[in-house]
């Protein structure tokens, strides 16, 4: 089976995402901040019958993202990484241009590096 590590995914696109590869077979390494909102997400994901590992935590620890990856390791490697973490908040979205330059740091920290 094929190796997914999405960031972001308990909610919104991130979960979508999940769901759409649970349902074609995928396993999945899920990250989220919110530990009870992942696990939930999880949960949801067992219908599909995959290997879901759901590990919460922060994309800016590298602490973290090493788990991220020897968990996906585990499960057979990484075939895709879905970086859809992000620190701007929920809709409407901020413009970039308007953000303190912590903001923008902050942004950039979780989103690309």
């Amino acid at each position: 089976m094929p190796v997914a590590i999405i960031t972001g995914a308990s909610k919104g696109l991130g979960r979508a995402l999940a769901e759409a590869l649970a349902a074609r077979g995928w396993d999945l390494v899920l990250d989220a901040r919110s530990a009870e909102v992942l696990k939930e997400a999880a949960r949801g994901l067992e219908v599909y019958g995959t290997r879901v590992a759901a590990l919460p935590g922060d994309v800016t620890d590298s602490w973290h993202r090493t788990g991220l990856v020897t968990e996906a390791r585990r499960l057979g490697g990484v075939d895709l990484l879905v970086s859809n973490a992000s620190a701007l908040g929920a809709e409407p979205l901020v413009r970039l241009a308007e953000l303190p330059l912590e903001g923008l740091r902050r942004a950039l920290e979780v989103n690309v590096v």
